[in-house]
């Protein structure tokens, strides 16, 4: 059966006004709804809840200026007078598509400020974070921006949190990180990187499994310069984010999880003595997949092969209007954490 010209005429407009209503939609999602905040805008927030405001601060890693909120300036972030202890450290990282500005209500939290100093980054991309530029054309990236996107983008986003602490002069202290959503496994590789014992990584809600074709097709198609330009650059780089992501949820997923499954181990025959007759027997955890109902969870557990990491089952809540309720979830898992070192309420 052919289609009249008529009929194929209304087919095509209804298709280009789908396509049209789309586009404003993801305008206004991604640029006119996309809280990314300025200092002043952050400062006068605060002011109006007589609260501290966290400060925005940046490190150069590999030619990429990486941005990040810091509530450095509070006074419960000084070293306790009686014990000399820095408060530990509380690091964000959020989910593609979204930036620090997200975890706002984080520092407005008195429970989270008076236990941590808190650290919550723009992963590259998003809010103050960009993509490098060439110099002489502001609005043309690297022509060799395929791999600066691929591997170098990475292997910055791995390192991300350990370079951020080591600015932020974090030596011995705790360290919980709380990753999210397409960007959860990044709480895994951010652990890789770290070398110390007291680093745990909380993973809400990861996506694990790799993306059908359909969508990596289409993150393609949006991410190549044919028809970015169409789009606000925070959704722009959203795709750009979950293609980077893909390998970590495909091919490379096996050596991340083998990976840190081996720092674990290692941290573990380090302290071995300190975790002999331990609440019966080991107990350290370093990674804590929180899934939102029984189906992932055998996922991410036949993914890990073993019962080394803690898989919980949660209720699913948007994690970044509520950090009472993450700041619960980490707490109640000091049990896998030494005495000496747990991170009291």
């Amino acid at each position: 059966m052919y289609l009249s010209k008529k009929m194929l005429k209304k087919i095509t407009l209804e298709i280009l006004a789908f396509v049209f209503i789309w586009i404003i939609f993801i305008w206004t999602k991604y640029h006119f709804l996309y809280p990314n905040y300025s200092q002043e805008e952050i400062n006068d927030i605060f002011k109006k809840e007589n609260l501290k405001a966290p400060v925005y601060d940046s490190i150069n890693l590999r030619g990429y200026n990486i941005r990040y909120l810091t509530n450095r300036g509070n006074e419960n972030v000084s070293p306790n007078p009686e014990t000399g202890r820095k408060k530990p450290y509380l690091f964000l990282i959020h989910d593609s598509g979204k930036n620090s500005g997200y975890f706002l209500d984080y520092f407005k939290n008195k429970d989270i400020n008076k236990i941590f100093h808190v650290i919550a980054v723009d992963r590259i991309g998003f809010g103050g974070t960009y993509l490098p530029k060439r110099e002489n054309n502001g609005n043309e990236i690297f022509p060799i921006e395929k791999e600066e996107f691929g591997e170098k983008a990475d292997y910055v986003s791995s390192i991300i949190p350990k370079e951020i602490l080591k600015q932020e002069r974090q030596h011995i202290e705790e360290v919980r990180i709380v990753a999210n959503g397409c960007s959860g496994l990044l709480g895994a590789e951010a652990f890789n990187w770290m070398d110390l014992s007291i680093v745990k990584s909380f993973m809400f809600y990861p996506e694990t499994e790799p993306r059908f074709i359909g969508s990596v097709l289409f993150s393609k198609l949006l991410s190549s310069p044919v028809v970015s330009f169409l789009f606000p650059r925070a959704f722009v780089s959203k795709q750009k984010d979950l293609l980077l992501l893909d390998n970590m949820k495909g091919k490379g997923r096996e050596r991340l999880i083998d990976n840190a499954k081996y720092s674990e181990d290692k941290n573990f025959e380090r302290e071995e003595n300190l975790y002999s007759g331990h609440y019966g027997g080991k107990k350290l955890k370093s990674l804590f997949f929180m899934m939102s109902d029984e189906n992932k969870k055998e996922k991410v557990e036949k993914m890990i092969g073993t019962g080394q990491f803690s898989v919980q089952v949660i209720d699913k809540v948007d994690i970044y209007t509520q950090p009472q309720f993450v700041l619960d979830k980490i707490l109640a898992n000091e049990i896998y954490t030494l005495d000496i070192n747990q991170i009291k309420k």
